[in-house]
């Protein structure tokens, strides 16, 4: 197996930062603070956060969305990389390239946006501009809009897309990554390398319960690191970990048995087993 283990952020990782940001609003944002090479991160600025209120965040897939007053957004993509933190005080943690500097109910906040590898997306909107944004992305896997009939539907107008990489398509199944999309084929039963028509409804209806119950695990852990990547809002390291069953295991953890497979399918590693997935 690969020793080399990075956590990008996906749907269990962005819903812990965004329940821990939300915990501390609202805020009083008094100045914002741009690192010398944030203009490769932000990439919208229709307008300026100083003086404004942070009201709430929200999420769709794997993107934050923070509410702000006036009817004005910041959308952020984490990436790779990409984390906030909160602190009473000035988050001086390298690579914090985005700062909002204020205050609420309790006194002093900082909220910083930290990214080693600068790979996430940054875009400070209006509400109407931030709709526009927001149609590249389907539905939002952990939503009430993720149904079987969509599933069905999929089938039925992408026959030949292989479900594995069909998963990671944000504009079809918002918030899944890459260790979501092994997780949910594995509980599911599904060999990563099926066709979308070759699925049955039952098969759709398996991937449909195995969706949620990947999410339900991370989620409840705080998301899922491995030796590197992902922190929660204080920096710390998911447990999601431990429900792993088939990414980066040796031994698949549903029938405890069979070794697993690693293969790789439209660039992406991809982990199965052999005896529990058809």
């Amino acid at each position: 197996m690969n020793t080399r283990r990075y956590t990008i952020p996906e749907l269990p990782e962005v819903e812990t930062i965004k329940s821990q940001l939300n915990k501390v609003l609202p805020m009083k944002v008094k100045e914002v603070h741009f690192s010398n090479v944030s203009d490769s991160i932000v990439k919208d600025k229709d307008f300026s956060a100083k003086g404004k209120e942070l009201l709430k965040v929200e999420r769709k897939g794997k993107v934050l969305r923070f509410f702000f007053e006036d009817e004005l957004r910041v959308i952020s993509g984490l990436g790779m990389s990409g984390s906030w933190r909160i602190s009473k005080e000035w988050i001086d943690v390298k690579h914090t390239h985005v700062q909002l500097v204020g205050e609420n109910a309790d006194g002093p906040l900082y909220l910083g946006y930290v990214d080693p590898r600068r790979f996430g997306n940054m875009h400070f909107l209006t509400e109407e501009h931030e709709a526009n944004w927001l149609e590249r992305l389907g539905p939002d896997v952990s939503s009430l809009e993720f149904t079987l009939e969509y599933l069905l539907k999929l089938k039925k107008e992408r026959p030949m897309k292989v479900i594995k990489p069909f998963l990671l398509e944000q504009n079809f199944f918002s918030g899944v990554g890459n260790y979501m999309a092994s997780e949910i084929c594995a509980r599911a039963g599904i060999r990563p390398t099926r066709k979308m028509k070759t699925l049955t409804k039952n098969d759709l209806s398996n991937l449909l319960q195995a969706t949620k119950m990947v999410l339900d695990d991370s989620i409840e852990t705080g998301g899922t690191t491995f030796s590197g990547g992902y922190a929660d809002a204080y920096g710390e390291k998911g447990r999601g970990v431990t429900n792993l069953v088939v990414f980066y295991q040796k031994i698949c953890g549903l029938c405890h048995k069979s070794e697993v497979k690693k293969i790789t399918l439209a660039g992406r590693g991809t982990y199965y087993c052999p005896t529990c997935q058809r």
